[in-house]
């Protein structure tokens, strides 16, 4: 039964993968510009028009986009994603440099949301009409309606510019030695963004469960059976973070959707910024295999997120997940 259902994830998650790879090539491939200009750059305008032929055709840009996509699927479906247009070097080699950079910033992101949304959410929720209730209802609006990059742009004005407490760009400082501290210092400020960006929301999402907990027959029975508050609490934590880890594993490409901001922003050596200079390079094999990693990482994060939501539902883990 649980191999059926690991079965169905894996093939749905191919589909999803699919799906994303197939609108992307399609969309990059409609916009505007010529892509010949990502193998010579600004020399693209001296060519003539037979040599822009010659370039297209070695690249295979001149078969139908159909065609194309086919070919670059096959290739990817055996692991080779192709090489870098600008840099020459293999997509794959370039990727896996990049790729450790976001992830460092998105799970720690996603480390310091989850601590912190689940002990405001279950403390303003058991407050109801309290201060903190209000106050975070209030900060969750606010935090979820300011955009990432202004939120950047501001801290980068206070906090480097003004105060010089932190750096304003970079994984490193050059001067020193790279080590952890170093890059967790280069790390405040993204950091902080992403996760001013995310906690609000998450953290009411939880208020509100544990809001409808604390209401539900089941806690009135145990408070009139003299259950402790504290025994209580555990009660209503451990079902209202069932719907809450539902809606963390929904909104985790979003994490990744922030850090293509912060990362230009900040200057963040990862995915986002190299997705954004592909984007203005057309750079089409690094973009495509940018989208195609990304993808395969947020599935495997789902993946993980219905593992757990099996070993804290009871009913799924008595079948009801096939």
């Amino acid at each position: 039964m649980i191999a059926k259902w690991l079965g169905k994830r894996v093939i749905m998650g191919t589909i999803v993968l699919i799906i994303v790879s197939f609108l992307s090539f399609f969309m990059m491939h409609a916009a505007p510009g010529n892509p010949a200009a990502a193998y010579y750059g600004g020399n693209v305008q001296t060519l003539t028009t037979a040599e822009k032929e010659r370039i297209e055709q070695a690249f295979g840009l001149d078969q139908p986009v159909l065609l194309q996509y086919g070919t670059w699927l096959g290739e990817a479906l055996q692991g080779n994603l192709g090489y870098s247009a600008k840099e020459g070097r293999p997509v794959l080699t370039i990727l896996l440099e990049r790729l450790p950079n976001t992830l460092q910033l998105v799970i720690l992101t996603l480390v310091v949301v989850t601590i912190a949304s689940i002990w405001l959410g279950l403390q303003a929720g058991m407050r109801e009409g309290s201060l903190l209730d209000r106050g975070l209802s209030i900060f969750s609006i606010a935090s979820s309606a300011i955009p990432p990059f202004w939120l950047g742009i501001l801290f980068i004005m206070v906090f480097s510019i003004t105060l010089g407490w932190f750096p304003s760009s970079g994984m490193n400082d050059v001067r020193g030695d790279g080590g952890f501290v170093d890059r967790l210092y280069h790390m405040v400020l993204p950091l902080t963004v992403l996760v001013i960006s995310h906690v609000g929301i998450f953290a009411r999402f939880l208020q509100d469960s544990v809001k409808v907990e604390n209401h539900s027959y089941y806690v009135q029975v145990a408070r009139a059976n003299g259950v402790s508050e504290r025994e209580i609490r555990t009660m209503i934590l451990r079902n209202a973070v069932i719907p809450y880890i539902n809606y963390v594993g929904v909104t985790i490409p979003s994490f990744f959707g922030g850090s293509i901001v912060v990362e230009t922003l900040f200057g963040w050596s990862g995915l986002g910024q190299l997705l954004v200079k592909s984007v203005m390079l057309k750079d089409f094999p690094v973009l495509m295999g940018a989208i195609l990693i990304i993808g395969v990482v947020v599935v495997i994060c789902l993946f993980v997120i219905d593992i757990l939501m099996i070993g804290l539902n009871p009913r799924l883990r008595r079948g009801g997940f096939v």
